[in-house]
């Protein structure tokens, strides 16, 4: 073919990967068979989510089997937040222990304070979903909140943050010696 006549036939547009995510609902379904609907743009934070929905363009549900539906909760709560953007990674070594002295998006403090305060599973259970769900700047959240508990902590004290069943270790080891006696 001339150059002439390619030059005259009009191109077809081709969306690369970058293309405009429309502003549609999909469904995240838990591991435990829960489902929770979040913006479609908002769930790219997730690299699992985004690879999964460009593979399947069309899908309307995203199966997430390795997080249960408490925590895909927090998660969605999270992607809601920060509209599909990936906040800033929190700078290392943390400078303080309280996580508002450390975040840059100050909503993200109270968030993970109030994911991490009391039993701190549920804390560990998002660091370990966003490791899956590929969320960097989650993972790094969560993991932050976790050095920031243990900071200037004795190692009693760090061995007791970090082993989030010790408490029921040490009740079931009260009760077999109380069975025993």
């Amino acid at each position: 073919m001339s150059e002439a006549k390619a030059a005259e036939k009009p191109k077809e547009e081709v969306d690369g990967l970058d293309a405009e995510v429309k502003d549609e609902m999909i469904t995240l379904k838990s591991k435990d068979g829960k489902s929770i609907e979040v913006n479609k743009k908002y769930a790219f934070i997730s690299a699992v989510i985004k690879t999964s929905l460009e593979n399947d363009a069309d899908a309307k549900e995203v199966p997430i089997p390795g997080v249960n539906y408490d925590t895909l909760e927090h998660i969605v709560k999270y992607m809601n937040h920060h509209k599909g953007t990936e906040p800033a990674i929190i700078d290392k070594p943390l400078r303080n222990k309280k996580m508002s002295e450390n975040v840059k998006d100050k909503w993200d403090a109270p968030f993970i304070d109030e994911i991490g305060n009391g039993n701190r599973q549920p804390l560990y259970d998002l660091i370990l979903a966003a490791n899956y769900m590929d969320i960097k700047a989650l993972l790094h959240l969560g993991c932050a909140k976790v050095a920031s508990l243990i900071k200037g902590q004795p190692l009693e004290r760090i061995k007791e943050i970090l082993d989030p069943n010790k408490e029921k270790k040490d009740d079931a080891k009260e009760t077999k010696k109380a069975d025993k006696a």
